[in-house]
């Protein structure tokens, strides 16, 4: 009988998961605003409510915060998007969750990125908790 192998962690930063208070917002066409799961230097996931399946990507992504921290326009790639369980499986709106990778970064939006993680990011998600 072969043995699975090792769950390998293929991220190259830390995850955190983030407090309420940080929205991740879609840019034209997308217009689709949700609040951030987790966080790190390369990408984040975040949730948000949707009535014809997953948003097209948009032409970028802003990170708003409760107390007026706003990063914006940041390039990215979409790596996955699925629908969240609903307990009203003939609801005509969906739950989803969009993981997405940042694309090249300015050395502005770097800075930026680290502060929010560094105010808003609570606990660090271990490769062992996916």
């Amino acid at each position: 009988m072969a043995s699975e192998p090792p769950n390998i962690e293929r991220r190259q930063h830390k995850r955190y998961v983030v407090r309420d208070g940080t929205y991740a917002f879609l840019r034209p066409p997308a217009n689709k605003i949700g609040q951030i799961i987790d966080i790190s230097m390369s990408g984040l996931a975040f949730c948000y409510f949707s009535t014809n399946g997953a948003t097209k990507d948009a032409h970028g992504l802003d990170l708003l915060a409760d107390e007026g921290i706003c990063l914006e326009d940041i390039p990215y790639t979409t790596i996955n998007d699925f629908i969240l369980p609903n307990e009203q499986p003939f609801s005509q709106i969906t739950m989803r969750r969009r993981c997405i990778k940042f694309g090249p970064l300015s050395a502005k939006h770097r800075d930026y990125l680290q502060k929010i993680i560094d105010k808003y990011g609570k606990d660090q998600i271990s490769a062992d908790s996916q």
